[in-house]
């Protein structure tokens, strides 16, 4: 998901609307209960409309959670490749890995599959382009992801414009509404899984929305 030039608001959220609606179908309304565990904004596609189609769905990480889990162990092999990323990154002091900024703190572990990951890293993919920025960003010297500074920015009481992408600022009549995604995705990146929203209750909340 690769913009040349920023986006307007309506386009990013044609954008956040078409994935949330994708993910719902794949967790409650496709045949089978599915599981994306990768979702990314590399894995996610954009049409000539700028209509999302999510990708990536034949590397074994697609896991079906209804019944059995044949690819369960391709998923403990993703999850083992990122906890030692996770391990050498701590170690090392290397740069942090963006992808590991898409993966919910309970995916670093070796856990049956939960749809509440995808939800996670939905959230997260709202933080960029609520923000602009990208996975990881730089205070100063040091480095955190958008999860923890858009946190950061909460609890220290910043302006909503220092987490909105200043190219938004012209719509400042969209402002109400970029703040309920901002809402939205602060509920899909909580620790807590279980406080997360279910993808079709997110769907429905950006449907009612009107960019």
């Amino acid at each position: 998901m690769v913009a040349l030039t920023p986006m307007p608001w309506h386009i990013r959220m044609t954008i956040m609307k078409g994935i949330a609606k994708g993910l719902a179908y794949l967790h409650e309304f496709s045949p089978k209960k599915y599981v994306h565990g990768d979702l990314k904004p590399n894995n996610v596609l954009l049409g000539a409309n700028m209509e999302p189609y999510i990708s990536d769905f034949g590397l074994g990480r697609l896991a079906n959670i209804a019944g059995g889990s044949p690819t369960l162990q391709s998923n403990r092999m993703a999850n083992e490749k990122l906890q030692s990323q996770a391990s050498e990154i701590s170690s090392v002091k290397l740069a942090p890995n963006p992808t590991l900024c898409y993966q919910a703190p309970e995916a670093l572990k070796l856990l049956k599959p939960s749809q509440k990951w995808d939800v996670y890293s939905f959230g997260v993919i709202l933080l960029e382009l609520i923000s602009g920025r990208s996975p990881i960003v730089v205070l100063g010297t040091s480095e955190m992801d958008i999860v923890r500074w858009v946190q950061f920015c909460i609890e220290q009481k910043k302006p909503f414009s220092d987490v909105l992408d200043p190219f938004l600022a012209q719509e400042s009549e969209k402002e109400d509404e970029m703040v309920a995604v901002l809402k939205i995705a602060l509920a899909c990146v909580q620790m807590n899984p279980e406080r997360r929203p279910m993808m079709r209750h997110v769907s429905e909340a950006l449907e009612k929305m009107t960019a």
